[in-house]
């Protein structure tokens, strides 16, 4: 009878052990992927925003047909993310409007891995002279939001207009220029379906492109 108790015992007691030392294994796995996540460039996330969806109907006639809105989430080290406002012509980079920096700013403690981004483009003529572009920016955290306006003139020519963006949320590593939200025009009555993809942007005539840059 003492012989199947101690049996019972050196059972348990290797069972008790081995239970253990997995426990202590897959900690030691989750703590190490932690501290290796948090190491490399942060994960961003963006997902579209239907500013105009339900309640927010009531906005469309003061922020206009050229609107738009995207959320950015972080994960691992806060990014010092800029949101670029790039303008295009003939399928290339030519010259910036204006930029937005350390967009996830947040003044509280916790620090917020969200901010919320709307867009508005508007055009502006003055008999007599030159058109121009209004560009609004709304940055919205937890703690508070912001506004920013840019001017930049405007080609007559450039009647025909088209946003560009994604529908569908998606991921990348902050260790990259990505372009979120643009809006094409063209001198012409057809404007062509576009993407975000280098490729895409490269056969458009003109185009405002907003652009996430990560600073050192």
């Amino acid at each position: 009878m003492n012989n199947k108790f101690k049996t019972f015992g050196i059972v348990m007691y290797i069972s008790m052990l081995a239970l253990l030392t997995s426990g202590c294994t897959q900690l030691f796995e989750s703590e190490t992927s932690k501290l290796e996540q948090m190491k490399g460039p942060a994960k961003i996330t963006q997902t579209p925003v239907d500013v105009f969806k339900g309640e927010g109907a009531k906005f469309q006639p003061f922020l206009g047909a050229m609107s738009g809105a995207f959320k950015l989430r972080y994960e691992g080290n806060k990014p010092n993310a800029k949101l670029d406002i790039d303008i295009w012509k003939n399928g290339k980079k030519v010259a910036s409007a204006g930029s937005i920096g350390d967009l996830f700013f947040s003044s509280d403690v916790s620090e917020s891995h969200e901010v919320e981004v709307i867009i508005s483009i508007a055009t502006v003529s003055i008999e007599g002279q030159d058109e121009f572009n209004t560009i609004k920016v709304g940055t919205i955290h937890d703690s508070g939001s912001t506004l920013a306006t840019f001017t930049i003139p405007w080609e007559k020519k450039l009647t025909t207009r088209g946003l560009i963006y994604n529908n569908e949320p998606r991921t990348f590593m902050a260790d990259e220029s990505v372009y979120l939200w643009g809006m094409q025009a063209t001198s012409t009555n057809v404007i062509h379906t576009a993407d975000l993809s280098p490729e895409s942007l490269s056969r458009l005539e003109s185009a405002l492109i907003f652009t996430l840059r990560i600073e050192e």
